[in-house]
């Protein structure tokens, strides 16, 4: 079938990203558990439609060629993302080179008559992982709220619920994330199963949302309540994924069942002859990838040996520890500046393939279980170094400190982790195949009011690492 030659073809020839991508799938994480089915029901999906070959050739015209073009643009962007390692971008690209083949190739009208079952596609790279921060602190807020709508006996301090009994944690594994995905994948799965209009899909869609939200909140707030009254002796205390689930089909099988069915009679697509010239702009990204050399190894720049007469010796603790996956290697020092005790890490890290990405993917630095992050702000020193500081407050107490941090990528220096993986490429351009991530800690004496003014003299002191 033509339709699914188009989609193999592009397969093939982005083979190096697919790859990627499927050692992903089969990790059956939170985020892409659900990749592989959602492939399985789209080519379903396309294989019960009514096909007719007809004999028509792809008229030359002007949209055609701009097609060409649109497709050998994209090839080039995606042989950018992808000789950086900039994957979520190459994944979005190959869905776009997807659509843009099968409408030079066989038509815009067959296009538009798959397109929504291509649109399956977008579950099934990782885009939705970038949420779980932000549904871990709904899910704190509307979860807290209901405790003490249910008058517990209980203290609420951000993700963190202290029962009489134990401390019950809101973790990133908490999110909801997967109750979230399925349920909006699902919602899309009817909307296309039962030819829905756009207002009936939109509906559909948001209705999965909300229950897939609500799913996680009612799981976590039904164990905080069994917690609560079991004295967190529950065995759910300790595994409680199976119940999670259990949750969420109460609540979506029902929604499912009651969905109105509004059919359509099936249209039947018209293939028409395959032009095979969209292959030409479609291999300039591999061609290139192929062929392009791998990076110099050399040596990178980065060191705290400029700070050495500051250092102190370590008489008490500074800051938090600080829990990141990096990659690379860690240097750190405890330095005296201008009467100001503080802790500095440098986590550095140098590329040695032309797969290799030189901004590396950075996890949670401080445990969100003992540290609310309580201010957010961007500071300037009177040298021009940016900062991305934060203050954060030890769970349970009142103790605070100001961490300050900043992304090296080659020569280039910036406060924004989105930023440093932008400026990948100039640093490749110029040969830079090194990233340093640089960490200040102080220990504040009350707000951290005082201490964001006196850390920014120092802040210059230290940034000056090339």
């Amino acid at each position: 079938m033509p339709i699914f030659v188009a989609i193999l073809s592009v397969a093939l020839c982005y083979l190096s990203s697919l790859a990627t991508l499927w050692k992903k799938w089969v990790l059956w994480d939170q985020d892409l558990a659900h990749a592989l089915p959602t492939l399985a029901v789209m080519f379903t999906l396309l294989l019960y439609r009514s096909y007719q070959q007809t004999d028509i050739h792809i008229a030359k015209t002007p949209w055609y060629w701009l097609q060409l073009i649109a497709i050998g643009s994209c090839s080039l962007l995606w042989y950018l993302f992808e000789s950086l390692s900039i994957s979520l971008p190459a994944y979005a690209l190959i869905i776009i080179l997807i659509a843009l083949t099968i409408s030079a190739s066989l038509s815009f009208q067959v296009l538009r008559a798959v397109l929504p079952y291509l649109g399956l596609l977008i579950f099934t790279i990782p885009i939705w992982g970038e949420l779980n921060r932000s549904l871990v602190e709904l899910s704190s807020f509307m979860v807290g709220e209901a405790v003490k709508l249910s008058r517990m006996t209980a203290l609420i301090d951000g993700s963190n619920i202290f029962l009489p009994s134990g401390t019950i944690f809101i973790a990133d594994g908490c999110s909801g994330l997967r109750y979230l995905t399925v349920a909006l994948l699902i919602g899309y799965i009817l909307a296309l199963v039962n030819n829905y209009r756009v207002p009936q899909a939109l509906t559909a869609i948001l209705l999965a949302i909300l229950l897939g939200l609500f799913a996680n909140w009612l799981r976590i707030y039904l164990l905080v309540l069994i917690g609560y009254v079991t004295e967190m002796q529950s065995s759910l205390m300790r595994d409680h994924e199976t119940f999670g689930w259990v949750v969420f089909a109460i609540i979506l099988i029902p929604s499912i069942y009651f969905a109105p069915i509004a059919k359509q009679q099936s249209v039947t697509i018209a293939i028409p002859r395959p032009s095979l010239l969209p292959l030409l702009p479609l291999l300039i990204g591999p061609l290139l990838l192929y062929f392009s050399p791998e990076p110099k190894t050399g040596t990178q720049p980065l060191s705290l040996q400029h700070l050495a007469h500051y250092q102190i010796p370590a008489t008490s603790i500074m800051g938090a520890r600080l829990s990141t996956n990096f990659p690379g290697t860690n240097e750190q020092q405890l330095l005296n500046i201008d009467g100001t005790p503080l802790q500095v890490d440098l986590f550095t890290h140098s590329t040695s393939s032309k797969k290799e990405e030189i901004v590396p993917y950075l996890g949670r630095l401080i445990n969100s279980s003992q540290w609310n992050n309580e201010q957010q702000l961007n500071l300037t020193t009177a040298g021009g170094q940016s900062f991305d500081a934060r203050v954060f407050r030890r769970v349970g107490g009142q103790m605070r400190i100001l961490i300050a941090r900043q992304y090296i990528v080659g020569r280039y220096q910036t406060a924004n982790y989105l930023y440093a993986k932008l400026i990948q490429i100039f640093a490749k351009a110029a040969g830079d195949n090194y990233f340093g991530l640089l960490v200040v800690q102080v220990n504040c004496a009350d707000d951290c009011s005082e201490e964001i003014v006196r850390i920014q003299p120092a802040l210059d002191k230290i940034a000056a690492l090339q």
